[in-house]
Order: C-alpha cells, then structure tokens, then sequence
C-alpha cells in the first residue's frame, strides 16, 4: 500500500548531512504545549487545543527559517512534501499539523535508511570473541523511542480514530478526555475529505512500518486502529444513501490496496494480536441502552459487512500452521486475561465460559474449508498439542480448551472426533492391545512396537482427559466395537 505512493520514495541530496537528533528535536518541537511538558496537554479544552496546535506550526516554521542548522531538514522535508500527493494545509488546523508530523515521521524514516546503508561495523576482532558485536545505526534509545511513541499517539488521534466511522474500532470519544475533545475540534467538513484523511495516514503508516526498527513499535500499539482504518478503506461498501463516506472519494486502486495492505499486516504481526483486535473489530451481541444518561456513550454495534469480514479472517488465521494457539492465545488473552500464562492464567482456566466459546469456534467449519473432515485433519492434531505444553499455567488453560473441545467435537461430530481426535490419541495403547493380530513372522526379538515416551504421554493425555471430564460416555462410545 505504501510502497505504490511517494512517500516511499526517497530523496537525494540533502539526506547525507540531516541528522537522527534534528528530526527528533522538531518532533518534540510539534508536541511541547508552550514549553510546559507534553503531559499537560492531555488536559486542554477545545480553544485551547487549537491555539497550541497552531502555535506549534509556527514554532517549527520559524525554527527552520531563521536556525541554519535546520536548513537541512527543512530541505528534506520540503523534498518530502513535493514528492506527497496529499494536501498539507487545510481550515481544518488538525489535518494541517496531522500533514506536517506525517512528513517529519517520513524524514526520520528516510534518516535512519540512510544510517543503516552508510553502516560498515568492521571485522570482529577473533582476540576478542566476548565483545558486543556493533549496535545498528538505526536503533533507537529509550527516550528517542519515547518520543517517536508520543507522536504515534497524536498522529492516530488526530489522523485515524476521528475518521472511523459508528460501528468501526472504539470510539476516540470512549477512549479518554482527551480523545473526546479532539472529536469535537475536528471539522470533517474542511476538505481534505475525512476518507482521503484516512488514507493518507494508514498509507504513510505503513510506509513507516516497513522499516524494522520503527515498524515493532508502530504495530505493538496502534495495530488495532490501522487495521479498522483499512477495513473500511478496503471493505465498506460504498452504495450507500446518502452517499457513504467512502464513495467517490478513493479509486477502485486504493480500495485494493488497502485490502492487500490488511491482509500483509495480518500476517506479519504477532498472530494472538491480530486475532484479539479481529474479535475487537468484530465486537459482541449489540447491548440495549436502558439508562438515558448513558445512552450517548453505548458504543454502536459492528456494521454487518465488518462482522463478515472478521469472522472470514479470524477463520484464515484458524486455519494456518499453530493456528489452533494463536486463536487461543488471543481469545485468552483479549478476555481479560492477561498473556496467557501470566498471573490471571488460573482463574482464567478456571472459566469455562470462555473456553466454551474457544471449543465452539473450533469446531464450528469455516466456509473456506473444502470439507469439514479436511478441516478436522488439519486442526486435531493441534487440539490434542494443547495438552503438550510445559509451562504449568499456560498449560491449564489449555488443557481446559482442549477438554471442552474434545466434549465439543464428540457430540456435534462423532465420527469425526473418534477418527482425528481419540483414536489418535489413543493409537500407542491401542498398538499395544493388538499385539496378537500381528504375526509371528513379523515379531522379531527386541522389536519396538511403543516408545516409551509414546506410551507415557498417550497415559498422561488419557489421564488429563478424563479427569477434567470424570470419563464422560460420549468420549469412549465412539471407539467401541
């Protein structure tokens, strides 16, 4: 997606003597309220949030016009702004300074690229095999990281969550006070067009995260509303009346983009978390509003064409390799229950709501598959791995999801559970039980028909399966006769 704009391109010239610091420093220049630390402005009203947005702007045109130091950067930022294809003024002062911090974000990109191609960290000394080998150029330290966060947190505020529209993400106004305040300033009347907003900031978003050192940090925190900005960029129907808020506005080219960038940035990230920011996007039973004081602030329900596309994408994710885990994992974890195996672990396991609704997902087929015995193959032997884990929190809750799927699987699908599920788990004791349909002539001395490890995990898989369900009939029917 942000590969096909020019703000993947990189400039020339000017690049070689523009510095990491000077970048930073004019990020921080953007987000200092007066001077009196950026923590204070969380707490400004609207007239107040506007002045210092507008102040800022000028605090940084005038640093660039009268400090030679800076003429450098504002070369490159100028080169920059050349090269974008999207307005970066506007009536509307939080889309202007939204535009200008964009372009600063793809001047540290384009510094850091540079710091990495000029890097040459030399031979290691083999005198001295224990030394650190060279840092990377490009890393950030601490506070850099601090600051590149802090800017993140605005440019999502103020370029991607006022856009989203009712239904799509959390709403910025339920986030926090802050949140609230920049809802009301922005004027989603003044042009550009809120959807072309929307664009541009995931697409520069992107841009962004294609490079490592800055990518991590983008997608551990904002993953969850650049994945509903391109859902609706990508998937939101644009037949609408009145006009909806992505017709004749993006081209049938940038809604493809945005389709293919969705799908690239879910198989990058860390698979729990795209599966817990789908079940967020997705969201629950739509709850009734009965307090008229509260009504105002009842989120709205997932559009239809939002439900249906997260749930054909939590069903990819299922269907991956260690898919079964990862939907797991982010179900575990998005329900408030910490990582899985961390300090609520236990009474998480002890939940059997949620792992009723982890063994339903699992064993409800998605339409994708070709069948639902393909579909069976290629998840049990995951299901029955949930029992192999070592950790001993982790391992509870997930000894709890594979019972509750095991009792699923048996009643909705018996055939199939007796065939993917217990006979497997069972084949070591059933080799062993078989041992006089074998014929002689084929047992040699010191054949091994069982390992040892074999036979004692099938004995602890067994005794872990019965005793979570005190051996319940419909789990062992299936095998008789």
């Amino acid at each position: 997606m942000a590969a096909s704009g020019p703000a993947a391109a990189a400039p020339s010239g000017v690049l070689v003597t523009c510095g990491l610091e000077q970048v930073l420093e004019a990020l921080k220049l953007l987000l200092s309220p007066g001077g009196s630390g950026s923590s204070s402005l969380q707490n400004t009203k609207h007239d107040v949030l506007l002045q210092t947005l507008k102040s800022n702007l000028s605090a940084l045109e005038a640093k660039f016009l009268k400090d030679a130091q800076w003429k450098k950067l504002k070369a490159l930022r100028d080169e920059l702004a050349d090269k974008a294809e999207w307005p970066q003024s506007s009536e509307d002062i939080t889309w202007s300074f939204t535009s200008q911090t964009l372009l600063l974000l793809l001047c540290l990109k384009e510094v850091l690229a540079r710091l990495v191609a000029d890097f040459n960290p030399g031979k290691p000394n083999p005198r001295t095999p224990e030394a650190a080998p060279a840092l990377s150029p490009d890393t950030l330290s601490v506070s850099q990281q601090k600051t590149f966060q802090s800017v993140l947190q605005f440019v999502v505020t103020l370029g991607v969550c006022p856009y989203l529209i009712p239904g799509v993400g959390v709403p910025l106004r339920d986030r926090t006070e802050f949140g609230a305040v920049v809802q009301d300033v922005v004027r989603l009347e003044a042009a550009p067009h809120a959807t072309r907003r929307l664009y541009i900031c995931c697409r520069v978003l992107l841009d962004l995260a294609q490079h490592a050192s800055l990518g991590s940090l983008i997608f551990c925190r904002h993953f969850g509303d650049i994945a509903a900005g391109l859902c609706q960029l990508g998937f939101c129907p644009t037949k609408r009346k009145p006009p909806g808020p992505v017709e004749e506005v993006l081209t049938e080219e940038e809604r493809t983009l945005s389709r293919r960038a969705l799908r690239d940035i879910l198989d990058q990230v860390y698979q729990p978390l795209a599966v817990r920011e789908l079940l967020t996007l997705q969201g629950g039973p739509r709850q009734p509003c009965t307090d008229v004081k509260t009504q105002l602030r009842c989120r709205a329900q997932a559009p239809a064409w939002l439900r249906r596309l997260c749930g054909q994408l939590l069903s990819e994710r299922l269907m991956r390799p260690n898919g079964v885990q990862a939907v797991v994992r982010g179900i575990l974890e998005g329900a408030g229950a910490g990582a899985a195996g961390g300090s609520d672990a236990e009474a998480t396991a002890a939940d059997w709501r949620k792992c009723d609704l982890i063994a339903k997902i699992l064993a409800s087929c998605p339409q994708q598959s070709l069948s639902p015995e393909s579909y069976y193959k290629d998840i049990c032997p995951q299901i029955l791995d949930l029992f192999h884990l070592q950790d001993k929190l982790t391992a509870r809750q997930f000894q709890r999801v594979a019972t509750t799927t095991f009792i699923t699987l048996s009643r909705e699908r018996p055939e199939l559970a007796a065939k993917y599920l217990l006979q497997p788990m069972l084949a070591p004791l059933q080799r062993c039980l078989s041992t006089a349909e074998i014929p002689e002539s084929d047992m040699v001395p010191g054949a091994i028909l069982v390992t040892e490890e074999e036979l004692s995990r099938c004995v602890e898989d067994v005794f872990k399966e019965m005793r979570k369900t005190s051996g319940k009939r419909e789990l062992i029917q299936p095998l008789d006769g």
